[in-house]
């Protein structure tokens, strides 16, 4: 079971949600608008936040922005919900620091299947073998969002994490935007949107200090997909 915070502006897609959720045995609690959206996160620890894009005065793109800037939220999974007439919402959302999102109108059990995929947050069951991931200079906590590089150590989103360590397991190996989809994000084959993968990449780049004119590190393979190098 998890905590969930529910943000729409639209009270027939909360109370939708909110049964959905609630019949998948999450604990919900709903908000109507950004700023109590935030007030809320604020004073609770929620599990994940599933969060409309638009909405007056303060939209989710804004609200996502606000809590990856604070370091007590910044880790917290966002899950957008976007309309399907507005494809550019999802790109934005990404760009803010969403982990995922979904279109309305979807499937009832779609939403709660991907809430599963985000709140597993480690990458994968050989995490307990050891506690560090190391590649030259780079170290990977695996039980902590952070990767060290020299003496900087920089904090990462759940999808981050998992994404630089499928990355890093496989070093040398090119892996495909379909098959960082299925590993990382939990997609069905040939389901999810190549954007997720592209956006996160270019996001983890600019965590490492990487210049995507030279991308050391995570590079991209033509007609391959993207491989660590580092």
């Amino acid at each position: 079971m998890a905590y969930v915070l529910v943000v729409d502006d639209d009270p027939d897609v909360l109370v939708s949600v909110e049964a959905i959720l609630a019949d998948a045995d999450h604990d919900v609690v709903t908000a109507s608008d950004g700023f109590q959206a935030l007030n809320l996160i604020s004073r609770e620890v929620f599990d994940i936040v599933v969060l409309d894009v638009v909405m007056p005065e303060l939209d989710g793109i804004e609200v996502c922005r606000r809590i990856r800037s604070d370091p007590f939220t910044a880790r917290l999974p966002v899950m957008f919900l976007t309309a399907k007439s507005r494809p550019g919402d999802a790109t934005r959302g990404l760009d803010a620091g969403g982990d995922d999102y979904m279109t309305k109108p979807f499937e009832v059990t779609e939403l709660p299947a991907r809430i599963r995929a985000l709140l597993r947050r480690a990458p994968g069951g050989a995490l307990d073998e050891t506690d560090v991931l190391v590649m030259h200079d780079m170290e990977l906590d695996l039980n902590r969002f952070e990767v060290q590089i020299g003496d900087r150590t920089i904090s990462l989103t759940g999808i981050e994490h998992r994404l630089l360590y499928c990355l890093m397991s496989r070093r040398g190996q090119p892996m495909s935007t379909a098959k960082l989809l299925e590993d990382v994000w939990e997609y069905p084959p040939g389901l999810g949107n190549p954007n997720l993968v592209q956006v996160h990449i270019g996001n983890v780049r600019a965590k490492l200090g990487v210049d995507e004119d030279s991308p050391l590190y995570i590079r991209n393979v033509r007609g391959r997909g993207y491989m660590f190098t580092g």
